[in-house]
């Protein structure tokens, strides 16, 4: 199954993107109330976001779940990132996570999550814009953000310059 993981900002453009390019079998949106209820009508639209969400994945075929929590909250957001992958078969789905949409906090966290899943799982994480009357852009970054952040504690400590406590550096 391919198991989309979205946040929602204001504008839902970049959940539009994902939704008709991937069409995964069910994409879970990190979201507050407000920002279901908000119609961005600076960005040209004239439906509630949950309402344009709904529409796309009906079209794209793939079923969508809201997640509500507080997105300004680290703790809210990483429980219910940990309840939505609780749901996901890590084993045997491909997972896309969308990093591009929602409050920092929210894209911190799932592109922080992605980057760990990648090391053991089958995960996209994706980078996806789209402006109403311009550009469309969606990069798999998986590869380049596994990269920029290392995992073994040493490669992190020389990347910021520090010395390993007992070990000088190179």
């Amino acid at each position: 199954m391919k198991v989309a993981i979205q946040g929602l900002g204001e504008v839902p453009a970049t959940i539009e993107l994902v939704l008709k390019k991937e069409k995964p079998d069910l994409t879970y949106i990190v979201c507050s109330d407000f920002q279901l209820k908000y119609v961005a009508t600076r960005a040209g639209y004239k439906k509630a976001n949950e309402r344009v969400v709904e529409d796309v994945a009906k079209k794209a075929g793939t079923e969508v779940v809201f997640c509500k929590c507080d997105v300004f909250d680290p703790k809210s957001v990483s429980e219910t990132i940990r309840q939505i992958l609780q749901k996901v078969d890590i084993k045997k789905d491909e997972i896309l996570i969308n990093y591009t949409g929602g409050s920092a906090i929210v894209r911190l966290l799932l592109g922080a999550i992605g980057v760990m899943l990648a090391g053991f799982a089958r995960v996209r994480l994706i980078y996806a814009l789209q402006y109403p009357k311009g550009i469309k852009f969606e990069a798999n970054q998986t590869e380049v953000l596994r990269e920029v952040f290392p995992t073994d504690l040493q490669l992190l400590l020389d990347f910021i310059g520090k010395p390993v406590q007992g070990k000088t550096q190179r």
